[in-house]
Parts: structure tokens; sequence; C-alpha cells
């Protein structure tokens, strides 16, 4: 026979057990917009049951019910795509703010941009060619000269300053990576001590997976979760944290309750440059895998799109001042040009200058010139008559191995041909392609690949190279834009995905509340039972009326 006190213990037990899941639905009611918070649910089950002898065989009898374990509402496979799928939206996201920014340089189509400026000097010098004796022509086309390199010197400078804020940003993104790395390796202590005392720590757990959600935002994470062998009577894990490309033996950040962290500060490359490097391996840079993360999509835009936007800058600036300082060499303004070369014979001076002064180069050298170094010449800002208009009159000789000399007037001065705007006009012409550089191309001015000679710039025109590279920008911005909209769909996806299964959904939650409160109600009520009951044994049975 069962004890008189069976059903009391059975109805402490219904208390007890719905009592803590009454605690857990508020628990989960507390922290419906706790970020990272996973829906936790209390595992009841029913106790070992309680078998006495009857008629000469046995019967269970229930003990009642116990809360046997608390877990998380976690699928680790949405868990894993999730991570993955973030990473690369935030690679995408990471280089169409990046790309934009650096559309935004260029500021086209619009008045104020360089395309505009190019056109505004190339036009200067048609409207120079028409009067080239006047000084107000010949001061626009100073102004315009200095305005277009200023626009050079300004997207230059832009792109130093912008590989300069990545790099920031980068020495910044290693040190959250060394930072979840440490939080990520305290919690593992923490959820270990927690499961050797055979609990379970939901929250603890959050907190953990929390970690590692933004730190698949800046790498790519594969998490490894193996049983502990040195516990088999329990369940504890190990917990191993990969970034970057998982296939690199090397790329574990944290294993269990070791954390291994990044060089801080971050070692440089040479340029100067932050690289992402191992603290005990500073020499070798971490593979952190392709197109995956906000890290990745900082170091591709510092270290490969920058470096060719600007490359491309400087082709155009060389290009531009190669073509202007070869025609302008050979012409002279309002006042004779005295410089001579032994072979070419008379020279006039270069355009534009590498800012160097003295001058790295003379004529007939072409001086080496970048966005960023690109120059009006001194002499020519000082004096607009040294504005070249016209060609330099010359004298040959009849002997085919001496240079030309300048031509001389009646007072054996040299000739300055008044109203020429010959090289004015080969200049304006330059905005629509290379006909007026045809002889200097042909006589290999702007240098030969393989036996034939080149154009200052590969495209048809520097407008229709501008408009190349303009276009190929525009095109790596919709490709970053379309694919970030991509994994912005996914994400959102996969994120609904673990709302749905792991989120809290406060009606569900209410209809838990409800339905433990009656049941907590009812063994209340069966506890009020078997008190009458055992009054009725204590206090009423064996008196007589």
């Amino acid at each position: 026979m069962s004890s008189t006190f069976f059903g009391l213990e059975m109805s402490r037990r219904a208390l007890a057990s719905q009592q803590a899941a009454l605690n857990i639905t508020g628990h989960n009611i507390s922290n419906a917009n706790t970020e990272g918070y996973t829906r936790q649910v209390g595992n009841l089950t029913a106790t070992t049951p309680y078998t006495i002898p009857i008629a000469g065989r046995n019967l269970s009898l229930g003990t009642g019910v116990t809360l046997e374990t608390v877990t998380r509402a976690r699928d680790a496979y949405v868990d894993r795509q999730l991570r993955g799928e973030t990473s690369k939206q935030q690679y995408w996201a990471g280089r169409q703010d990046s790309l934009q920014k650096v559309e935004g340089m260029l500021n086209e189509p619009s008045e104020n941009s360089l395309h505009s400026d190019m056109d505004n000097f190339w036009n200067a010098w048609s409207d120079l060619s028409k009067n080239p004796e006047n000084m107000g022509a010949r001061s626009v086309v100073r102004e315009r000269a200095l305005t277009l390199t200023e626009s050079f010197h300004h997207i230059a400078q832009q792109v130093s300053d912008m590989r300069e804020n990545i790099d920031s940003s980068i020495s910044v993104q290693i040190r959250q990576i060394n930072t979840y790395g440490q939080q990520i390796k305290d919690l593992n202590d923490q959820i270990k001590r927690a499961e050797v005392t055979g609990d379970n720590p939901s929250d603890l757990r959050d907190q953990r997976d929390l970690l590692v959600d933004q730190l698949s935002k800046l790498v790519s994470v594969r998490v490894v979760e193996t049983k502990d062998p040195k516990f088999t009577d329990r369940s504890v894990t190990d917990f191993k944290v990969i970034i970057g490309d998982e296939n690199s033996p090397n790329n574990v950040l944290v294993d269990d309750s070791m954390a291994r962290l990044l060089k801080d500060p971050p070692p440089e490359n040479a340029e100067g440059f932050a690289r992402v490097a191992w603290s005990d391996k500073p020499d070798i840079d971490v593979a952190l895998g392709v197109k995956n993360g906000a890290l990745s999509a900082n170091i591709e835009v510092r270290d490969i799109d920058l470096p060719k936007f600007g490359e491309q800058f400087d082709k155009l600036a060389q290009g531009i001042a190669s073509a202007v300082n070869a025609l302008h060499q050979t012409g002279q303004g309002l006042i004779a040009e005295t410089q001579t070369d032994s072979v070419v014979g008379p020279v006039g001076i270069n355009f534009f200058t590498d800012g160097s002064d003295p001058s790295t180069s003379e004529p007939p050298q072409l001086p080496v010139i970048t966005a960023a170094t690109i120059t009006l010449n001194f002499e020519i800002e000082e004096d607009l008559n040294r504005i070249a208009t016209g060609k330099i009159p010359l004298v040959y000789s009849t002997d085919p191995t001496e240079p030309p000399t300048h031509a001389v007037d009646e007072n054996n001065n040299p000739l300055v041909t008044v109203g020429d705007g010959s090289i004015a006009i080969a200049l304006s012409s330059l905005s629509g392609g290379w006909s007026s550089l045809k002889s200097l191309i042909d006589s290999g001015r702007f240098g030969s690949v393989d036996g034939v000679n080149q154009n200052p710039l590969s495209g048809a025109s520097f407008s229709d190279y501008y408009g190349a590279n303009v276009a190929e920008l525009g095109v790596s911005v919709q490709q970053a834009e379309r694919m970030t909209a991509g994994q912005d769909v996914l994400v959102t996806h996969l994120s609904n995905q673990r709302e749905s299964y792991s989120g809290v959904s406060l009606d569900e939650e209410m209809t838990n509340l409800v339905r433990f409160q009656k049941s907590y109600s009812a063994a209340a009520r069966m506890v009020t039972m078997m008190d009458d009951m055992l009054d009725t044994i204590v206090n009423r049975m064996g008196v007589t009326r």
C-alpha cells in the first residue's frame, strides 16, 4: 500500500513543477525584446512510478511530475547558415558603402566635375586660338589649367584620405575581433563550470551566441562544439571558433578556454598600412577567405580598388600633361623662347610640371606626373606671355645632321610670329582625339610597346578614357548594390526563420501562462482535498456521535 501522505507529495511536486514552468514563461516574456535571447522551454516529465503488489501482481502508480531540464529552442543549422550569409552581406554592404564614396569623389555628372574641368580647359584653348594676343583669353587658360590641376589634387588627396580612414577602421575591427574572442573565451569558462555541476546555463549560451553573431559581421565564422571526453557521466562541451578560411589550420580564434588574439597594434605592410596577423605569427597574414565579412571588404577596397582608382587618374594626369607639353614645347607665346636642345633645336617650355622647384626635367623631356603632382608651370603662372599659341619659327640647315635654329627678325632677335594660333588650335583639338599628335605619335614621343608607337592614353581620347573609368566604377557600384540587396533578402529570410523557432511569441507565452496557472490551481486544489482526507482520518475516524 502507498503512504498516507503519498497524495500530498504528488501535489507538492505538481505545485513546484508548475510554478517553475510559470517562472520560465515569465522569463521568456521579460526578455521578449532582448537581443540574442533564445526562448527557453521547461521539459516536464513524469517521475519514477511507485510499484505496489496487488493480488499476486505488481501495479505501477504514477508519482507525479518534475521539471527535468530547461532547454533553449535553438537550431544549429539555421545559426550556421545565418552567420555565413551575414558575413557575405556585410562584405557587400561594406564594399557598396566604400565604392559609393569613391563614386561621390567624381561628382559626375555635374558642372563641378573633372570632366567639366577638362572640357573648360580645352574650350579655353579654342577661345585663345581665335585671338592669341588677348590677355583676357590667356588669363582664362591659366585659370582653367589651375582649376584642372586642383581637381586632380583633390581627387588624389581624397583617395589618400580614404585609404587612411579605411586603415583606421581595419585597426578598430582587429581590436573588436580580439575583444569578441576574449569574451567568448571567458563565457566558455563560465559555461563549463556550470555544466560540470550538471547545470545547463541557457542565458550564458545566449550571450556567447550573440558574440559569435556579431563576430560573423567582421569575418566569416565557423563554430565547432564537441563533447568534452574528460566527462563521461554528464554533458560538458568544448567550444571552438574558427575565423576566416575555415580550411586553414592556423585560423582558430578561440579553442575552449584558450583565446588566440590578433596582433594589436597590427603590423604594417610596405605602404605603412595595417596587416591582419596573429600575435604569435606576426609575419604571416591571416587567411580571411574570399568575399566574407566587413574586414575583408575594407582590406580589398584599401589595397586593390583605391590604388587602381588612383592609378587610373595618375595615368590621365600623365597623359594630359604629356600631350599638352609635347605640343607646347613646339611653340611660343608673345615672347620668344630661346632654349635650344642639341638634338631637336629650339624648344618651348613645359606647360605642366611635377611641381618640383627647380624642375626635375627640362624640355624636350616630358616630366613624370601623377594626379597629386600635376602643376601649372610656375613661369606660365607668373607670365601669361609664356603661354604658347603659335609655332616657333625655325630655319633648317642644309646639313640634315644639324638641328634647326630659331628664325630671327631684321634686328637679329628671335622671331615672334604675331597672330599665330596653330598651337592653341592643336591643343584644343585634344578634346576629341589624337589627330593633332599624329606626327609626335609616329615619332614615338609617347613611347612604344613591341615596336608599336603609343598614344598618350589607351582610349580614343581623354574624355573616352575618363568615361570608360567612370563607367567601370559605376558597374562595380551596381554590382555591390545588387549583391547587397540579394544578401539582405537571404539574411532577412534566415533571421525570420530563426525568430520563428527561437524567438519569444507573446501570444504563445500568454497561452502557456494560462495553461500552467490552471495546472497550478488544480494542484493546489488537490492539496486542499488531501488535507480534508487527512483531517477525516486524524480527527474524525473512530468518533461516534
